[in-house]
């Protein structure tokens, strides 16, 4: 990967993470998802990618891309924290009666 593939490819990062920020602020989970796995594909393909040289204009670039990724995934963090937590609840809910129910055919038997 070229160092011109690279910062492109941060750069795209950046986009995508805004707008899985937007879908978050929406709450267009399913959209987020989405989103998500195409990020993910980008950052297997830096992870894969040797090393490229960049000079410091490209580094300062990548470094604020970097910043701006991060922030971006703090802030999902912070919207998707709460429907996670209603989601851990309703499966405990339906886990719980789904016990009672399987006590209460054993005692009828």
């Amino acid at each position: 990967m070229t160092s011109h593939e690279m910062l492109n490819t941060y750069e795209t990062l950046t986009e995508l993470t805004g707008v899985m920020l937007d879908a978050a602020r929406q709450g267009e989970w399913d959209h987020l998802a989405e989103l998500e796995q195409r990020c993910r594909r980008h950052v297997t393909s830096l992870m894969q990618a040797a090393p490229a040289t960049l000079n410091e204009s490209e580094q300062r670039a990548r470094n604020a891309s970097i910043r701006a990724i991060l922030q971006n995934d703090a802030e999902i963090r912070a919207l998707a924290e709460p429907r996670l937590n209603e989601l851990q609840q309703r499966l405990h809910a339906i886990r719980a009666g789904r016990h009672g129910t399987q006590a209460y055919a054993a005692q009828r038997i």
